[in-house]
């Protein structure tokens, strides 16, 4: 296949890990260990609501999720602050320097809240290499749907087949793939699920599925 025009990345955990929300939680009266189940019950209850044709954005989801979990509202500003303050993974900047060297455009493409995805590539001093980043608001559907990854596409001036989705989730690269981008898989310690189609490329580093994509 030949080498993607464009590439968009997920945001959340495959360029900025949720690691530093870990003691926010505790202070909330959650345990550290519930970064997970959070995050999970987000996405299930976002896509599920998705499906029925009901479109909620990141934040008003995240904050039902912590009701949930029995966080009052007040609290959840805890949690909702951490979320700029990220930090990108080593390998991000990297990455971006080698598009930038190839020639090759890069995007952001997040389930997440639009104005926290641009504080944190300001924060990190990646914005430079972000040509835009595009969020789910403007279309009102979250990933997976088959359409959010085409409206990229199209956002970028290409097509479909020409643009590489990266990320860390599977369901993220299945999106990508069925809706006919090219797919890269970076692998931040969970393996790539086998009952999800196989991506272009698979490396445990954004710069190794960058370099296999463009090969």
């Amino acid at each position: 296949m030949p080498a993607p025009k464009a590439v968009a990345f997920d945001v959340i955990e495959t360029l900025f890990p949720l690691e530093p929300l870990r003691p926010r939680l505790a202070r909330i009266g959650l345990r550290e260990g519930d970064l997970e189940p959070f995050f999970a019950a987000l996405l299930r209850d976002a896509f599920a609501l998705d499906t029925v044709g009901i479109y909620k954005p990141f934040r008003e989801v995240a904050a039902a999720t912590l009701g949930q979990m029995g966080v009052p509202g007040p609290d959840q500003d805890v949690v909702f602050e951490g979320f700029p303050e990220l930090t990108a993974h080593d390998d991000v900047r990297p990455t971006f320097e080698l598009l930038r060297r190839r020639g090759v455009p890069a995007f952001c493409l997040t389930n997440g809240d639009p104005d926290v995805t641009e504080t944190l590539l300001n924060r990190n001093g990646l914005s430079e290499f972000v040509v835009r980043s595009i969020s789910i608001d403007e279309i009102g559907m979250w990933k997976p749907r088959e359409r959010v990854y085409t409206y990229a596409a199209n956002a970028a001036g290409v097509a479909p087949e020409q643009m590489a989705l990266v990320a860390c989730h599977a369901w993220d690269c299945q999106g990508a793939l069925s809706a006919g981008l090219q797919a890269g898989y970076v692998d931040r310690g969970t393996p790539y699920s086998a009952v999800m189609q196989v991506p272009n490329a698979t490396a445990d580093t954004l710069p190794g599925v960058v370099e296999a994509l463009l090969a």
